[in-house]
């Protein structure tokens, strides 16, 4: 579900109510991290109720924004009948009651419906740091030196890390997914060569060298290292447009370069639990962004989690 801007008129902070509304701090990286808040504030924003973070978020988000949402006083703070939140925006959600002070429920919120009546606000909300800014803005800069018939930017993000990793850490595996293909990375470049004309793309990940030994005959380029997430992720939004393969990190990178994001789609086996109830497509990504399917036919009739092998 999502909520339209003329749902209910515009409200200004004057007229929120002056209890505070805040969300439970998660344990993830970055890209949850920002979900937090966007989430905080999508319902915040619906329910005119005035924001704060959690001390453990505000610190995870501070090292890379400038945050004007302020912090809850914990030494004072006492929770009050928690508001439980789903995977994605419910009807209810619009309704918190005054007596709830805190979200809770999914701690993990991957979904754009959240905060997609809002999605104007949401880039002002992360505003990087300025070295962090001046960082991307530099390397583009420079890379334009390099390729002076640059026109248009397409950030490349590479998921690898944990999304790959055997074992009961390893997200595909828990998902029953399938791994991203350079198909798929093949027709995402020609999607946006045929569109384009003069571009360049850059990717960033957690795994260059492998980005390096793959992607290069595809005419992506590997930015060198980066001093921290953050640094890639304002590069990213730098960027025109996006190519993401999964994961909440590349989702912040086309939701903030505001251009055409094109995602791998596909890659959760049908009909699981996770595919049902969790990761549902239509929820977890706007509906301008469009999915490439590398998937043939017939594929999950004979799939077997590669991610259970020893």
């Amino acid at each position: 579900m999502t909520i339209s801007n003329q749902r209910r008129s515009e409200p200004t902070e004057n007229s929120w109510n002056v209890q505070p509304l805040t969300i439970r701090p998660n344990e993830g990286r970055l890209g949850n991290q920002m979900f937090s808040l966007a989430t905080l504030y999508g319902l915040g924003y619906l329910n005119r109720r005035r924001i704060a973070l959690m001390p453990d978020t505000f610190k995870a988000l501070s090292h890379y924004f400038d945050l004007t949402v302020p912090q809850v006083n914990t030494s004072t703070f006492n929770a009050s009948n928690p508001w439980q939140i789903g995977f994605w925006l419910s009807f209810n959600d619009s309704s918190i009651p005054v007596s709830s002070n805190i979200i809770s429920g999914n701690l993990y919120p991957t979904s754009f419906t959240f905060f997609q009546h809002v999605r104007d606000r949401i880039r002002p909300l992360f505003r990087f740091k300025p070295m962090i800014r001046d960082y991307a803005q530099n390397l583009l800069r420079h890379l334009k030196r390099v390729h002076p018939w640059t026109d248009v930017y397409i950030g490349v993000h590479v998921r690898r890390g944990d999304y790959l990793r055997k074992g009961s850490g390893g997200w595909l595996r828990a998902a029953n997914g399938r791994e991203v293909d350079l198909l798929y990375f093949q027709k995402a470049v020609d999607y946006f060569r045929n569109r384009y004309g003069n571009v360049t793309f850059l990717a960033v990940s957690d795994d260059r060298k492998w980005c390096k030994r793959n992607l290069s005959q595809l005419g992506i380029l590997t930015v060198p290292d980066s001093p921290s997430p953050g640094h890639d992720l304002a590069l990213l939004a730098e960027c025109n447009h996006t190519i993401m393969t999964y994961g909440t990190y590349g989702f912040w990178g086309g939701y903030l370069s505001g251009g055409t994001v094109v995602y791998f789609t596909d890659f959760v086996k049908p009909n699981t639990t996770v595919a049902k109830k969790f990761f549902v497509y239509e929820k977890i990504y706007p509906p301008e962004w469009i999915g490439i399917s590398t998937t043939k036919p017939g594929y999950w009739e004979s799939y077997t989690n590669p991610f259970l092998i020893p």
